[in-house]
């Protein structure tokens, strides 16, 4: 690799962060790590739409800029736009080869990523990736990309600062859904892919034992068409209260925040909500839990893991396996409500 590099004093920088949320939240340990070593720089963070009210509040991120597109044309707009902003350096965490060839035509002097995707000769600081760190965790991989800049991790946790209008969203919402001053439990149940998210009756099963045997009322996070699956939950579980849709992101993470536990698939929402401190239990199926489980002071954290030999897999489905009878992946299929419902007693009985 060549030799490390010295940014001028309040140098621009521009900050790539990833395209899922989680792994926003997992880039945060870096951010923490770079604004302490170079709190004088003015980071600007660039992001897919819909992203940029979740990153604004981020350590060090001063600005924020939205990726116009993934088309050619749309990679030519968006590089002569960066061409007049003046960054001295690009900072890729995502480790395509799109983020390269961006900060190349845009001209950005120096260019620190992962040497993934054949992007090598596109950055002018490339950091070994081998198959051996392919199976570090996000977090590490994503601190990987600041060792041109001689910085390292030191301890930082996953972190999602929030404001007061957050929380004061969060607490209007749970005043109108009568459950002020009630501990409850938030399920984020739904996936991206379908695929991905364990049995919605088998989390309703989840959620009856933790309002029979802790009075922890069930209540649902989500999106307006997780319609479907939330009342398949609530058929299981008829005491449940659906907030799908009635919060902005922020302020999902703000009623996060306030919740006794948090129960889900691997997703976004299950990193907000051990970043917040919450005890977090997560059913993981075709993903890997060694790279993505959540990281955290309290270590109030648990995987629910089959671990088939199969596992984990690209998610190519049905490539490399074939669905159960009801539609899931074996290595879904194969987690039962009563592991669940321990992993969820275990962390609400740490200190």
């Amino acid at each position: 690799m060549t030799s490390p590099v010295r940014l001028p004093e309040a140098a621009r920088v521009l900050v790539r962060l990833p395209n899922w949320l989680g792994d926003v939240v997992l880039c945060t340990p870096a951010l923490q790590a770079l604004v302490k070593a170079r709190p004088d720089l003015r980071l600007t963070a660039l992001v897919k739409p819909g992203l940029g009210e979740a990153v604004r509040t981020l350590p060090g991120i001063t600005a924020v800029l939205t990726l116009e597109g993934t088309s050619a044309g749309a990679v030519w707009r968006q590089a002569r736009a960066l061409r007049g902003e003046g960054f001295a350096a690009a900072i890729l965490f995502p480790k395509g080869f799109r983020e390269a060839l961006l900060a190349k035509l845009a001209g950005i002097p120096i260019r620190c990523g992962l040497t993934a995707d054949r992007r090598s000769l596109l950055l002018t600081h490339a950091v070994p990736f081998t198959r051996q760190d392919w199976h570090r965790h996000h977090v590490e991989q994503f601190a990987m990309v600041l060792s041109p800049l001689g910085v390292a991790l030191a301890g930082e946790f996953p972190t999602f600062p929030l404001e007061d209008a957050d929380r004061e969203e969060a607490a209007r919402v749970l005043r109108e859904a009568g459950l002020e001053g009630r501990p409850f439990a938030v399920f984020h149940i739904a996936a991206s892919k379908p695929p991905r998210a364990w049995h919605p009756e088998r989390f309703g099963a989840v959620g009856r034992g933790l309002w029979e045997r802790h009075g922890l009322t069930p209540v649902l996070v989500g999106a307006p068409g997780d319609a479907e699956v939330h009342a398949r939950f609530r058929n299981a579980c008829p005491g449940a209260v659906d907030l799908a849709g009635k919060t902005s992101l922020r302020g999902m993470a703000a009623l996060l925040a306030r919740a006794s536990l948090f129960v889900g698939n691997d997703s976004g929402p299950m990193h907000l909500a051990a970043a917040a401190g919450v005890p977090t239990v997560a059913v993981f199926g075709p993903g890997a839990p060694r790279k993505t489980v959540p990281r955290t002071a309290s270590g109030a954290v648990r995987a629910v893991y089959a671990s088939l030999p199969c596992s984990p897999c690209r998610q190519a489905f049905w490539q490399e396996c074939r669905p159960a009878a009801s539609g899931k992946p074996p290595c879904l299929e194969a987690v039962d409500p009563a592991p669940v419902l321990a992993a969820c007693e275990a962390v609400l009985d740490r200190p």
